[in-house]
């Protein structure tokens, strides 16, 4: 159905047009007539009409200025004019207001009926593409929880991402990917131990959606699900500011989460790391957010929210986060085979856990093992041999036998990985390679190339343009005219017939590449080599 609103002084015009439409659109509902423009503007906002026919001239406020002012309380009411003046003036303003119709008093029925009929188009229109989104961003509110919760596992767990971080915030329409990430934990306190931990996990996973909306209508993040008694959230608020203000706003934000949400659960402790301009360095931020969140945990205070700028570093020389830095300074290059920016970022790391731990020995170890056990388990098989080492670290007996046995486990380790990696990637070229010898006769694209080997297109073609030098076009050009030379030379078959054996339906595009790539022409070729 569409409602419709008569205005038009004549009481004699507005009886037309009501038995017009009464008699030809039934579907169209009449829900008031008005004779003034003020009357009009009163039943336009009480009955918010679809359709408003609408005479110009009228006492008091004329037709445009109850058009004009209607526009502003129902954007979408289409609008057609029934005017006994043919005036200029009034074509202009009606065009200004948008108006669908300008017809011409005495209306003839034929006009106004299909008038309407193409209002009532425009407006079965909009209602689909309204509802079309509607439905649409149903199912993307359905999808959010699974694509926050990749999103957080992508930035907490896995490494080497950064793509696949950019492309979530893509999907979330982050213009400016920078933010910070708060760890925040239900219960857990040092003293009450994990029975707890599971218990509050138990009933912060009632919670969840609780949780999920205070933080959603507080600020612009990702809430990642519950794990254990923990909730990550990165937040992405366009809050820029350094310094001060930025740490003054992310704990402003952490205690109206813990005042709202404290309702529902009352033991609650909130982590904070540093804000970082991409959202690539938000691995960073979690690791802070993490360790302020161990500094609140295990103290004795009354203090619920702690920012990773606000531990007092003289006091945590014991606690600082190396497995953080390790993901910072040594993993990164190691997974890449560069063993002396791995060996450079040790020496760096080494020599800030000596003078922070010593003459704690123990302490430095257990530091070490973390460190041989984090390498060991990113190499997989290719630093396999990481328990072996692991005995030799717990019968050191000096910090110099520590850093050798370190020192050469990283660069063994590293040089396996990055023997590992070539492996995999020569691998991969050849597969490429034989793929392109099979099918260089059809028609091979990217796509299909980048199937055959499990690479997604775009990094399958970056990726064998950096390990051949060539892109995979060049490649599939050069196999396909060595082929061809191959043809001619054996000249059986014409220049047609080669051109379409190697691929090339077009002989003429086929006869100008030959020329480029080989130098002469494919007829002057068949004709010097050809038996």
């Amino acid at each position: 159905m569409y409602r419709a609103l008569i205005v038009d002084d004549e009481p004699i015009a507005l009886d037309s047009i009501e038995f017009i439409i009464k008699n030809n659109l039934s579907s169209i509902e009449i829900v008031g007539k008005s004779r003034s423009g003020r009357d009009a503007i009163e039943k336009a906002y009480n009955t918010r009409p679809d359709i408003i026919i609408m005479d110009i001239n009228m006492p008091g406020i004329n037709g445009l200025e109850a058009m004009r002012q209607i526009r502003r309380i129902n954007p979408e009411v289409r609008l057609i004019v029934a005017s006994a003046f043919d005036y200029f003036d009034y074509a202009v303003e009606s065009v200004a207001l948008d108006v669908d119709e300008y017809l011409l008093k005495p209306v003839r029925e034929t006009r106004l009926v299909e008038a309407l009929q193409k209002v009532m188009i425009a407006i079965d229109e909009r209602r689909e593409r309204v509802r079309r989104e509607m439905a649409m961003k149903e199912k993307f509110e359905l999808v959010i929880p699974v694509l926050e919760t990749g999103f957080i596992n992508s930035l907490c767990i896995f490494e080497e991402n950064a793509h696949e971080l950019h492309n979530y915030c893509r999907l979330f329409d982050y213009q400016n990917t920078g933010g910070f990430v708060m760890v925040i934990e239900f219960g857990g306190r040092k003293e009450e131990g994990d029975r707890n931990k599971i218990s509050a996990g138990i009933k912060s996973q009632k919670l969840y959606l609780n949780y999920r909306d205070i933080l959603k209508s507080s600020c612009r993040c990702v809430v990642g699900p519950m794990m254990l008694n923990r909730l990550v959230v990165y937040v992405s608020d366009g809050h820029t500011e350094k310094g001060f203000a930025q740490k003054a706003f992310a704990s402003r934000l952490a205690k109206n989460f813990l005042d709202r949400a404290g309702v529902l659960y009352p033991e609650i402790a909130i982590g904070i790391g540093r804000y970082y301009p991409d959202v690539v360095q938000g691995r960073r931020s979690y690791h802070e957010a993490l360790r302020a969140l161990r500094m609140l945990c295990g103290g004795e205070d009354d203090c619920f929210i702690l920012h990773v700028e606000d531990i007092i570093e003289d006091d945590l020389a014991d606690t600082a986060d190396y497995e953080a830095i390790f993901e910072g300074e040594i993993y990164p290059a190691a997974s890449a085979g560069n063993t002396s920016g791995a060996l450079l970022g040790f020496e760096d790391v080494f020599a800030r856990m000596c003078a922070e731990l010593l003459p704690d020995l123990e302490l430095l170890k257990n530091k070490v093992v973390l460190l041989i056990v984090g390498l060991g388990k990113r190499g997989g098989s290719a630093a396999k041999k990481y328990y072996t080492v692991l005995g030799q670290v717990i019968e050191a007996q000096s910090p110099e036998r520590l850093r050798s046995i370190c020192t050469c486990y990283i660069e063994e380790a590293v040089n396996q990985i990055a023997s590992a990696k070539q492996k995999r990637i020569s691998i991969l070229i050849a597969r490429a390679d034989r793929y392109i010898e099979r099918n260089y006769a059809n028609e091979i694209t990217l796509e299909d190339i980048a199937r055959e080997v499990n690479l997604s297109p775009y990094y399958f073609s970056h990726f064998y343009k950096d390990e051949t030098g060539v892109n995979f076009i060049d490649k599939l050009t050069s196999v396909r005219i060595e082929k061809a030379k191959a043809a001619l030379a054996d000249g059986h078959l014409s220049i047609k017939e080669v051109s379409a054996m190697v691929g090339y339906a077009d002989p003429n595009y086929f006869s100008k590449l030959f020329k480029k790539i080989a130098g002469i022409t494919a007829t002057e070729y068949k004709e010097h080599y050809g038996k």
